[in-house]
């Protein structure tokens, strides 16, 4: 017989600070999320680059984590991170959820940042549980950067889920094995018709983070 029991744990994410004095209305904050087998250090990386010393960066690592076998050694083993798998789904993306409003709590009241500009980027398995995030509250994210990422398998049914007041930036690959042509624009009919503004970008490269390709774009 199946039963649970709750147990509390400690959650990690890598910090940047913005330089100079704050604004009256505070600091934006980016709650940056990496992929699969990803990072905090990793994802922070790429974050700063893109906030470029004017907003808050919060890299959060996923919580469950596990060996990645590269090679025969164990001693080359690397460990990798996740935010969920199918098993008791509606669990982690409630965990997703109850960690982005503790992130940007801290936010608030420890850095200097505007509850009001809020922006949430993510790479690969993160961008739809940002997405969920997004379309359960809808008022409370200015803007989402999704690379190389779904949208939810029940957007359109999910009672939840409501059309967002924030503007979207998804970026695919051309040849993501994960995400063919075709998929990446019926999910752009999608988040047209639920989000403020959308940019959907493609850039010729395989299921990665454009590290080069984001940056000359903003």
């Amino acid at each position: 017989m199946e039963q649970f029991f709750r147990s509390p744990i400690k959650r990690y994410y890598e910090l940047e600070l913005p330089r100079g004095r704050a604004p009256e209305d505070g600091w934006p904050v980016l709650i940056a999320l990496h992929g699969y087998q990803g990072d905090m250090a990793s994802m922070l990386r790429m974050a700063s680059r893109i906030a470029a010393g004017r907003m808050v960066v919060m890299s959060l690592q996923g919580p469950n984590q596990f060996f990645i076998n590269y090679e025969d050694d164990p001693k080359n083993y690397r460990v990798g991170y996740g935010w969920g798998t199918t098993w008791k789904m509606e669990e982690s993306v409630e965990r997703h959820h109850a960690d982005i409003h503790r992130l940007l709590d801290v936010a608030v009241r420890k850095y200097q940042a505007s509850a009001s500009k809020v922006f949430l980027l993510g790479f690969s398995q993160a961008c739809s549980y940002n997405y969920r995030f997004v379309f359960t509250f809808p008022r409370r994210v200015r803007g989402v950067i999704a690379v190389c990422g779904g949208v939810p398998g029940a957007l359109e049914t999910n009672p939840r889920y409501r059309r967002a007041m924030t503007a979207f930036l998804h970026i695919a690959a051309t040849r993501d094995v994960w995400f063919t042509k075709e998929k990446n624009l019926a999910m752009r009919r999608q988040l047209e018709v639920h989000a403020a503004s959308l940019d959907f970008r493609f850039y010729k490269s395989t299921h990665r983070f454009p590290r080069k390709w984001i940056l000359a774009q903003f």
